[in-house]
């Protein structure tokens, strides 16, 4: 029953986001395909829960790579973004088709980020536990790391948020989330390697629920 609830509250609320989200999303689109050739959308095969196959919608805001297929993984201040590109998605924009996946029930809005077939074949049996979980729009990850997140790292997170989350946890994620893309957006999150690495372990502990010690 509450499986059933949790569904039907997460049709409507994408439904509604859709809906609010079309103007941005239209603009977005046509900066996109004025920016460089490409396809507009990107249909990616990603692993969710219990191993099951599905792909994945994405606006496109990568150039294509100079053997003319969109690379798999994205780097720190990466030169195949445009600098329009790379404003669009630091503001996630790009993952509003991903409304239509948790439609469908391929995904939720809060869970582990959903990897491609190769990179879950590499994975570890502990890694494996993360597939017991829907994969999620949002997630403790995106909050913590940006790009250039190493896998291990990323999933051993993952692992320890989700194995114990909770509502509250939850909604301390999506309260999160617009402050970390706001910082984004604004230019504010470009620390040195040490103070990103203390920005890192403090909202881990937040997120996590642990006593935090100022």
């Amino acid at each position: 029953m509450v499986h059933l609830l949790k569904r039907f509250f997460e049709i409507i609320l994408a439904v509604a986001f859709l809906i609010l989200a079309a103007p941005f999303f239209l603009v977005a689109s046509i900066i996109v395909l004025l920016d460089s050739p490409g396809p507009l959308i990107l249909r990616q095969q990603r692993v969710g829960k219990d191993g099951r196959v599905f792909r994945l919608y994405k606006l496109r805001t990568m150039k294509k790579g100079a053997n003319g297929n969109l690379p798999m993984h994205t780097q720190v201040n990466d030169p195949r973004f445009s600098p329009i590109c790379r404003f669009i998605r630091s503001t996630c924009i790009d993952e509003i088709p991903q409304l239509i996946n948790i439609i469908r029930g391929e995904m939720a809005f809060i869970g582990p980020r959903p990897e491609r077939p190769p990179i879950v074949e590499a994975y570890t049996p502990r890694q494996l536990d993360i597939l017991k979980f829907t994969p999620g729009l949002f997630g403790i990850s995106q909050i913590v790391f940006r790009e250039g997140v190493v896998v291990a790292d990323k999933i051993a997170l993952e692992l320890k948020y989700y194995e114990s989350r909770s509502l509250f946890s939850d909604i301390k994620i999506l309260l999160y989330t617009p402050v970390v893309l706001l910082s984004h957006m604004a230019g504010k999150v470009r620390p040195n390697k040490k103070a990103t690495n203390h920005k890192h372990a403090w909202l881990e502990r937040v997120l996590l629920g642990e006593r935090i010690i100022l």
